[in-house]
């Protein structure tokens, strides 16, 4: 009875939660709309169930003991009823956790198979997004090489027209210097776009040869050997030729030719004065071997194969190389397209020079047809020399300063601009900043921006960290069209960015602008120099009546404003070597400033020349 009595609330509590269980998971069941939820509420109720019933089978623990000692054989059958409720509960619990685990691990696999059907799909997307975007920028980039193939194109028909009436007119008048340097402009113009045009057909996988003829190597070789030799001697280079005779190959003359002729102008280009390069014609094995050696600046392990990719240039710090980077890419299609292979040596941390090796296999004497092509096109080197026209130093003209890589362009300008200035040349960044050091004075310096050896912008700033330079006014020359560089120019300090192509009368109207504008910038600040140096000495103003006088003397002798600058400061009491500061000039310069000014005075001490000039002091 005692037992009953312990059990009694427990017994209540569960039959109020068994109750509101009941009533709560009801409701909750006739809300839900998921047949599993109601599954699982049903299931969670059950257990609940299994487990609320050990107060009931305790508070009638006799009457179970008594009802199943006939079954068990034992007087505690209470507690294996317990222990099944227990484990009912347990039982049906553990089902419902793992059947929950089992259908939430089905929906996540599921929903991964989503996530990589959506992944999938997506990336198919972006493919189709990438290859259609390619595809656009195949097409723009198609349209832009066709309007530059027409434009190309058109060009031929002027060029044609232009090359054929210079050779009328030379073969009426004569050559002249003029002439010759339009003449090989215009070649290399035109060789310049039949380039283009046979890079493009190449890429397109059309033929540019007719590699069915009969070449003699050895003879095309030979007939050209000479003018090589004639173009390397301009440029101070020994070029010896070693050629076995009768070398015959399969190929188009003209591309054999071609081939030929670049390996060893490039040799020619890369070569400094006083180099030597060794061309090579011999039999090796079943192949022709041509071989091109030159003692130039030779080219990195790095970059043998890229040298080879069109529009490639190697940039260099001690040449000026011009061209547009596509003659190497052409060799090699050819040489590859007649069955030959070409190679290089060359490596500048081991030793100078290059090697250029091509092997083509040779025809033997049963393979022959009847003829045997020999003729070529005209061989054209650029090898310009640079030629600065030797004029004597002015002291009353400006002094312009050239950098400029482009030896046939320098020698242009220096040409006509030596005819009003005193003109001094460079041709890279690098020679024209050391050139400054040893000047002794520059007006105004005109540089190229594009330059190999230290280009136009790296020269300015260097000239703006140098204090006796950093005064003086800057045109850039270029042939990029671009605001962001022109903004870049004029940022460092330039007065002026001239664009290519220009007329020469324009730039000069430039200099002159830019120096009348200085000298003006130069007399204001002489006359700021002279009060300043009146204030020191406690001197008054001058009269306005021996101005006067002064300035009737100054014409009447012929005398320059420089001349005149110089008097006064003279007149101050100011040393040749303060004159030469103030007026950016040496003292040398000064002194024969003042040499020229006893001339034309005729006087022979400063004394004489005060009181004559009446100057007032």
């Amino acid at each position: 009875m005692s037992r009953r009595l312990v059990v009694i609330i427990p017994f209540i509590y569960v039959i109020v939660m068994l109750f509101s269980l009941a009533k709560s998971f009801k409701e909750k069941y006739q809300s839900c709309t998921d047949e599993s939820s109601k599954e699982e509420m049903i299931g969670v109720l059950l257990g609940f169930s299994f487990w609320l019933t050990l107060p009931i089978i305790a508070f009638f623990e006799i009457d179970i003991n008594h009802l199943l000692l006939p079954i068990l054989k034992f007087h505690n059958g209470s507690q294996v009823a317990e222990v099944i409720s227990t484990n009912l509960g347990l039982l049906v619990m553990t089902v419902l956790f793992i059947r929950k685990s089992i259908k939430q691990s089905r929906a996540e696999y599921y929903m991964l198979l989503d996530s990589q059907k959506m992944l999938q799909e997506l990336n198919y997307n972006l493919t189709l997004k990438v290859i259609e975007r390619t595809r656009e920028l195949e097409i723009a980039n198609e349209r832009r090489t066709n309007t530059f193939i027409n434009l190309a194109h058109e060009s031929k028909t002027p060029i044609t027209l232009i090359r054929n009436y210079l050779e009328e007119y030379i073969s009426k008048y004569g050559e002249a210097e003029e002439l010759l340097i339009i003449k090989r402009s215009i070649e290399k113009l035109t060789r310049d776009i039949n380039n283009f045009f046979d890079l493009e057909k190449i890429k397109r996988g059309d033929d540019i040869y007719f590699n069915d003829q009969i070449c003699n190597v050895s003879e095309v070789l030979k007939n050209n050997i000479e003018l090589y030799r004639s173009y390397a001697n301009k440029k101070s280079i020994f070029l010896s030729s070693y050629i076995d005779d009768n070398l015959i190959v399969k190929a188009d003359p003209e591309g054999i030719y071609r081939v030929l002729n670049n390996l060893v102008e490039n040799a020619i280009k890369f070569s400094s004065l006083n180099g030597v390069i060794e061309v090579t014609l011999k039999q090796d094995g079943e192949n022709l071997l041509f071989v091109v050696r030159d003692t130039g600046i030779g080219i990195h392990p790095e970059l043998h194969e890229k040298i080879f990719e069109p529009y490639f240039k190697i940039n260099s710090s001690h040449k000026n190389i011009q061209g547009i980077g596509i003659g190497l890419s052409i060799v090699k299609k050819i040489v590859e397209s007649i069955g030959g292979v070409i190679r290089i040596e060359s490596n500048p941390a081991i030793a100078a020079g290059t090697k250029m090796i091509i092997e083509i296999p040779i025809l033997h004497q049963e393979h022959l047809g009847e003829t045997i092509s020999i003729e070529c096109g005209e061989v054209y080197f650029n090898v310009d020399a640079l030629y600065v026209p030797q004029v004597l130093y002015n002291a009353d003209r400006p002094s312009i300063f050239i950098v400029e890589d482009n030896i046939a362009l320098l020698n242009y300008l220096a040409k006509k601009l030596s005819e009003k200035y005193n003109v001094l040349v460079a041709t890279n960044g690098k020679e024209a900043f050391d050139r400054l050091q040893a000047v002794t004075y520059v007006d105004l310096i005109i540089s190229d921006v594009m330059m190999d050896g230290g280009d136009g912008f790296d020269l300015y700033r260097s000239i703006l960290k140098q204090s006796n330079l950093n005064h003086i006014p800057f045109i850039f020359l270029t042939a990029r069209d671009s605001s962001k560089s022109k903004i870049e120019g004029l940022s460092l300090g330039a007065v002026d960015y001239v664009q290519k192509p220009f007329l020469v009368e324009e730039l000069v109207a430039k200099i002159d602008s830019i120096l009348l504008n200085f000298e003006k910038q130069r007399i204001a600040l002489i006359n700021t120099a002279y009060k300043n140096l009146q204030k020191r000495n406690d001197i008054d103003v001058i009269k306005v009546d021996s101005q006067n006088k002064f300035e009737i003397n100054c014409q009447r002798y012929n005398l320059t404003t420089r001349e005149i600058e110089i008097i006064n400061l003279i007149a101050k009491g100011a040393t040749y070597k303060s004159i030469g500061e103030l007026l950016f000039i040496s003292d040398k310069t000064v002194a024969k400033h003042v040499r020229n000014i006893f001339e034309k005075v005729d006087v022979k001490k400063q004394v004489e020349l005060l009181s004559k000039l009446e100057v007032s002091t």
